[in-house]
């Protein structure tokens, strides 16, 4: 889902990205408490100011749902835990950790410290409100709307729904009587599936009562909810299946080669039909000039193959997206998964020693997955 995001800065050592999705819900946010919150709580002002409060609004929830992220990040990097990125999107923010917390403590701490941080936020955005009562009516709206919502954000983020904090928290209390992360991740997706249908009922119940916005926004929640906590035990168990497995033990240590001077047209004929490569490795001797793969050859009309060389339509290697011997294959298939890649070349030394395709990797998932009695879905 966050293969789109962009990044737009990066705060103790950690990217912070936005999704196009959350550029959608701040505007509507904006158009929500502009056009409709604020002129119903205070009558008297200007179009000008409920349209100043209420885009101010909109941005400084998203500031204070930063915050939130930032403490978990904060907390799991001080454990030892790196955290790349956080991502703002339509349903709020997530930290992504480089790996999963190694106690059922870490993963208590790293977990409560957002819902902690959103309710300090909202008892100082109170204070904040009280303040300017009588004051400045325009400041007591924002910060009562941003005490309001933080409070709201707190309590739901409590909920014991994976992936939800409170979820996190169920599955570290779990973690720590079952003394079995696997199971405990089970539980607490079983829980989180179990909160997204019943919010997906709700949803469908407010929107038969009249209330269609609410409950269409309620049915979004719960099938996020329910995604994201079917997502976060297949996600443990790839670890499982492919712990210790590296880009090594996966890529194919030999593959299909052209010359840059190859016409489209016997390439697709004799590689990609006949023996059913998605991708080729364009190369002079011994070097490495690009890969061309099946979305290169569809760029150009099936008539003009044949005067096409491979080295026209390929991909030079300083654009290819490459990984290193080292890494792990459970992040292989999420990097494939999220630049929407079916193949990319392994490195060692600079040198490219292999070649993983999508397809390969999801046939060793599943035999894998077979072997272990194990149930998983990936896409191919």
């Amino acid at each position: 889902m966050f293969g789109s995001s962009f990044k737009v800065a990066r705060i103790y050592g950690i990217d912070i990205e936005i999704h196009p999705s959350w550029l959608l819900i701040v505007s509507f946010l904006a158009w929500t408490l502009s056009d409709t919150v604020f002129p119903d709580l205070y009558e008297g002002w200007s179009t000008f100011a409920y349209w100043s409060v209420g885009i101010v609004s909109a941005v400084m929830l998203f500031a204070t749902v930063l915050i939130h992220e930032m403490a978990h990040a904060v907390v799991a990097i001080r454990r030892g835990l790196p955290v790349p990125k956080i991502t703002l999107f339509i349903f709020g923010g997530v930290s992504h950790l480089a790996e999963q917390p190694r106690t059922a403590r870490e993963e208590f701490l790293i977990a409560a410290a957002g819902p902690a941080t959103s309710f300090v936020i909202a008892g100082t955005c109170a204070l904040i409100a009280f303040a300017a009562n009588g004051q400045n009516e325009k400041i007591e709206a924002a910060f009562t709307y941003l005490a309001t919502v933080n409070v709201s954000l707190g309590v739901f983020n409590l909920l014991p729904g994976f992936p939800l904090d409170g979820g996190r928290v169920f599955r570290s209390i779990a973690w720590g009587r079952t003394k079995n992360f696997r199971r405990a991740t089970e539980l607490a997706g079983n829980v989180g599936m179990v909160m997204g249908w019943g919010i997906i009922f709700g949803g469908v119940l407010f929107a038969l009562n009249g209330y269609v916005l609410n409950g269409v926004w309620f049915v979004f929640i719960g099938l996020f909810l329910l995604n994201a906590a079917r997502g976060e035990a297949s996600g443990v168990q790839l670890d499982a299946i492919l712990k210790g497995i590296t880009a090594r033990n996966v890529m194919q240590p030999e593959w299909p080669t052209v010359t840059p001077g190859e016409s489209i047209a016997a390439i697709v004929d004799d590689r990609m039909i006949g023996h059913g490569d998605r991708a080729v490795v364009v190369a002079l001797g011994d070097t490495v000039l690009g890969i061309l793969t099946v979305n290169d050859v569809r760029r150009v009309d099936r008539g003009e193959w044949h005067n096409t060389p491979a080295q026209r339509l390929m991909t030079p290697r300083e654009r290819v997206v490459t990984v290193p011997a080292t890494m792990r294959a459970v992040d292989v298939l999420q990097l494939l998964g999220e630049r929407q890649l079916n193949q990319v070349p392994v490195l060692e030394d600079g040198r490219m020693v292999g070649l993983i395709t999508r397809r390969d990797l999801v046939d060793r998932l599943q035999l894998a997955a077979t072997l272990s009695r194990g149930s998983i879905s990936v896409e191919a």
